[in-house]
């Protein structure tokens, strides 16, 4: 059954068009989220079993726009940034009359049914979403946008962010779409100060490396979305936050070394991908450029 599914590397099999970004379908694992963005010909398509969940953001939408459900076609109001939502393991059918730009996520079933888990505290057999062929959700339409932004983009910490919003994407799709029912129970939100401690530890000695919350909720022997929700109450900020945080006071404690580290050395150490990012963050943060403060910490030195 698994292998008679449709994978998303494989959806111009069956929608006419082309891709135009061609996002992480081809180097992400299974288990995890992907993007895609595409234009596709205007047509009437039957789309087959899917095998993850497709998020579909519509970034030109058609100006018409068919559904066929409970035997008869259906019209639909898609707008800029509508949403919509195929479930896996079953069939749909459309139409759009003009081309179209879309954005699409792929979120596999094990990524999400993991993520419920962690919400229901035990383990979830099945968890049905159905289709939803247009949405307007404002809050899926910008987590998927943000999403695309750091799958493409180069910025600091860009992984990291993207896992983030991989868990939010997943914990809104249960919340909004899913048939089952998340029940009130009371847990222990604390971190322990030992796993603190062991976390602070890590991240002050990996700072020049990639750091991802798999690493980091493995290090701490939690799921990655209890994790976060433990991180930020005992942190008061979410990981990737932390983490910028704790490269850019290396750096200044780098600036402020007599040795006169050349700062190219110092982005590289500290994490950053070259110098005029962290020119860049620095200067966010700090509202002047390492090289002024630099100039500016010798000043203050000798007066």
């Amino acid at each position: 059954m698994a292998s008679s599914l449709l994978a998303p590397n494989d959806i111009l099999n069956v929608i006419p068009g082309q891709v135009i970004c061609e996002g992480t379908v081809e180097n992400t694992l299974k288990n995890r989220l992907s993007m895609r963005n595409y234009r596709f010909d205007k047509t009437e398509v039957y789309i087959p079993e899917m095998r993850d969940y497709m998020l579909v953001r519509w970034e030109s939408p058609p100006e018409n726009l068919g559904f066929f459900h409970s035997g008869k076609w259906a019209d639909q109001d898609a707008r800029t940034d509508s949403v919509t939502i195929l479930a896996r393991g079953e069939p749909s059918r459309w139409f759009w009359t003009n081309d179209i730009q879309v954005s699409h996520v792929y979120v596999s079933e094990s990524a999400i049914k993991k993520v419920a888990n962690d919400l229901f505290e035990k383990d979830v057999d099945s968890l049905n979403i159905d289709h939803r062929a247009v949405s307007q959700d404002a809050t899926l339409a910008e987590l998927m946008k943000s999403y695309e932004r750091e799958c493409l983009g180069e910025s600091l910490g860009g992984q990291l962010y993207a896992d983030t919003i991989e868990t939010q994407i997943c914990i809104h799709m249960i919340r909004e779409y899913s048939q089952c029912k998340l029940r009130e129970i009371q847990i222990d939100r604390s971190m322990p100060v030992s796993k603190q401690k062991t976390i602070e530890e890590y991240i002050a000695e990996n700072l020049d490396q990639c750091i991802s919350i798999d690493d980091l909720a493995e290090i701490s022997g939690f799921s990655n979305s209890y994790f976060i929700r433990l991180f930020r109450n005992a942190f008061g900020m979410p990981p990737h936050a932390y983490i910028l945080q704790r490269r850019l006071e290396m750096a200044k404690a780098m600036l402020e070394s007599p040795m006169d580290i050349p700062i190219k050395v110092i982005a590289m150490e500290c994490g950053f991908s070259d110098q005029s990012h962290l020119t860049r963050l620095f200067k966010n943060k700090f509202s002047t450029t390492p090289n002024r403060y630099r100039n500016k910490t010798k000043l203050t030195k000798f007066c």
